[in-house]
């Protein structure tokens, strides 16, 4: 089955490339380099260095009204193997038809579909149909596998244990109004595998875990509203049809006070999403809400100060202080930018601070970016050393320094080094190489 579907892929691959009117192509590589004990109880313990390469393939193909999609990623240990030392994934790989007969879109082929409650990665078909004057009415539906959590072309199981189904209705027949409503149902088995358990007599011995796939279905409503460019309002509400109650709703709005001066308020009630063959399921979850305010102001040297305060309500704590407050303030720009982020209360206090710079050295050819992250929080009421020395607060600290250099439009070579020290690791440094290329080629210029 594994070699049918690359040997298939290979061939639409080809035939896109040599009947083409326009390819997009960006490839990239990029190797990184770090060092970890052979033993974790023994400090003093042989040190291995690992270097892993990672590449990436963006392609899309164009003729007419067809196109060819794909984005792969594939990384390699190049010394000392970890695993199977090589993995690949099929992000997507799709044959996209653009406003065939003026009223229809389809794909196929592995793809991301992103409608209303129906989210996530398939293996199948997706069909939009749009109808009326001014294509104000929009159907689109999708179905197909329910694609591998490690995005191979293997593994696959039954059809009726794993699958994706699902559709959305969507309105724009008011100005600026965007409102649909949507359905999903999903199956999604995971592998089965072997495990040793212990049976009553208190012996061991192997058994086959193979956990069911149960029906996981949600209904939702979308909504998105802009007024004359300036206010801006939307929300969803969601509703998990199996468990009979809402999971998710969400209201946001923003609104442009006066020039430069915008103000924003939202709120969120959310259920923890957990799927029904999970684990998770095993522990204590409750539900939540936030409201947030906040307001941002640009000034004319295109600066731009935020700041944000929210409130988190629990459900279900046992003393009763079941609310935390995140404050956040900063500014930014496209250049550089610095943040303050403060939590306090039922989820415990913690402080962070971070920054950015970007610099062009050498205009279009050469730049720098740095960043330094500070956070300063508490574990628990109290916690140790390891000579048992009480402390009250941990600090972590990391940061970030890159060189891009661009011989041309079309090339680009990138190094970063990156360290981290925190109460687990004194000194923890890696870096990074890489090179990206991008081509755009029109054929009919040719």
């Amino acid at each position: 089955m594994k070699q049918k579907i690359l040997t298939a892929l290979i061939l639409i691959f080809s035939a896109g490339i040599l009947n083409s009117q326009t390819l997009n192509l960006r490839f990239s590589t990029y190797f990184y380099s770090w060092q970890r004990l052979d033993s974790i109880n023994d400090p003093s313990s042989n040190k291995t260095t690992h270097i892993q390469g990672y590449q990436d393939l963006f392609l899309d193909v164009n003729k007419d009204k067809w196109s060819f999609n794909t984005m792969i990623q594939t990384d390699e240990d190049v010394m000392n193997r970890i695993d199977k030392g090589f993995h690949y994934r099929f992000y997507n790989i799709y044959v996209k038809g653009t406003n065939l007969f003026n009223h229809l879109d389809l794909k196929l082929g592995r793809q991301y579909v992103y409608a209303g409650v129906g989210k996530g990665p398939v293996d199948g078909l997706y069909l939009k149909i749009k109808a009326g004057k001014d294509k104000e009415y929009q159907l689109s539906g999708f179905g197909g596998y329910a694609t591998n959590t490690d995005y191979a072309f293997d593994k696959y199981l039954s059809l009726k244990d794993n699958y994706s189904i699902g559709g959305q209705f969507s309105y724009y027949g008011v100005k600026d109004l965007v409102a649909s409503a949507s359905y999903s149902n999903m199956h999604h088995k995971p592998l089965p595998y072997y495990a040793f358990r212990i049976d009553s007599l208190m012996n061991t011995h192997e058994v086959l875990i193979d956990l069911d796939s149960p029906t996981e279905q949600f209904a939702g409503l979308d909504f998105d509203y802009s007024y004359k460019s300036k206010h801006y309002v939307y929300g969803k509400l969601y509703y998990d049809i199996n468990q009979r109650m809402f999971y998710r709703g969400e209201l946001n709005a923003r609104v442009r006070v006066i020039e430069n001066l915008n103000l924003s308020a939202g709120y969120l009630y959310r259920q923890p999403q957990i799927s029904y063959n999970s684990i998770f399921w095993v522990f204590e979850h409750n539900k939540y809400q936030e409201i947030e305010g906040g307001a941002d102001y640009t000034l004319k040297n295109g600066i731009n100060l935020f700041g944000k305060v929210s409130d988190v309500i629990y459900s279900g704590s046992s003393d009763g202080k079941n609310n935390s407050l995140r404050l956040q303030l900063g500014f930014n720009n496209p250049s550089y930018g610095l943040s303050y982020v403060k939590y306090t209360g039922y989820t415990g206090e913690s402080d962070g601070a971070s920054g950015y710079f970007y610099r062009e050295i050498v205009k279009s050819i050469l730049s720098a970016t740095a960043s330094l992250n500070y956070s300063r929080y508490r574990l628990e009421e109290y916690t140790t050393t390891a000579d048992g020395t009480s402390i009250d607060r941990v600090n972590s600290l990391s940061g970030m320094l890159g060189i891009t250099y661009r011989p041309m439009p079309q090339l680009s070579v990138d190094a970063q080094g990156q360290f981290i020290q925190n109460r687990i690791y004194k000194a923890d440094t890696r870096f990074l190489i890489g090179l990206t290329y991008w081509l755009f080629k029109n054929f009919k210029k040719a």
